[in-house]
Formats: structure tokens, sequence, C-alpha cells
């Protein structure tokens, strides 16, 4: 299997690490994410994922806001999951509240690495099920 190149992807309210099997974004500070950040997040997901399975990881690194309804009508039909990688308490109880509006499967994180691991094992899982 043919290694994966990393491509990084600078956009005015976010830089986003596009992985094979997960993207990583890290929303800039003091943005007030609305649905236009979100369909742009959906043009990456067609480009990218369009035909595959894949996680979608947030990196709070720094502080901004989102509607947490946004996570109530998010839907891409290939998004497993969404890991959220927490830097304070205060952001992983916030993502444990956002997680309430999410349908699909959604875990807060103190590890970036922690948040891979589920990812990379979220992606194994779907493709074990989905071979049958």
């Amino acid at each position: 299997m043919a290694a994966f190149d990393v491509l990084n992807i600078e956009l005015d309210f976010t830089s986003v690490e596009i992985h094979e099997n997960y993207m990583i974004s890290q929303i800039k500070e003091g943005i007030d994410f609305k649905q236009k950040h979100l369909d742009q997040f959906y043009k990456l997901f067609e480009t990218y994922y369009h035909d595959k399975p894949f996680i979608s990881i947030a990196d709070r690194k720094y502080d901004y806001t989102i509607d947490p309804n946004l996570f109530r009508d998010s839907s891409f039909r290939n998004l497993l999951g969404i890991g959220v990688v927490c830097y304070t308490e205060s952001s992983f109880k916030t993502a444990q509240f956002e997680k309430t509006f999410f349908k699909g499967k959604f875990e807060p994180f103190y590890s970036m690495e922690d948040c891979i691991q589920w990812a990379e094992e979220l992606v194994k899982s779907h493709h074990t099920k989905n071979k049958s």
C-alpha cells in the first residue's frame, strides 16, 4: 500500500491537515463558527473523502465559538465521527455538551494521540463490518 502524503490547507478561519483516514482542523482564535464555515468543511469533505469513510478531528488549541445546533444539522455521508482534542477542563465540558447535539460518534479527548487512535480504530472497524 502506498504511503499517504499529508496535505496542509490554510483557510481564512482554520488550518487543516488531510490524512488518509481523518482530517485535523484547528479553528483560529476568536472565530464565530457559522454555517458558512461548515459549508467550507463540506467542500473539503467532498474533495478528499467523497468515496471513503473518515473522522473529523477538531484541535481546540484556540478559543472560538460554535453554535451547537450546527452539530445537530450536520451530516456528511462518509463522516464516521468527530473527535475533539481539548486543552482545558472547560473546553472538555463544552465538547461533552456539544456531543449531545451530534447524532453520530462524538468524543472529546485530552491528547491528540488518543484521538487519532480512536479515529483509526473507528475507520478500521467500519471497513471490517462492511467487508461482508
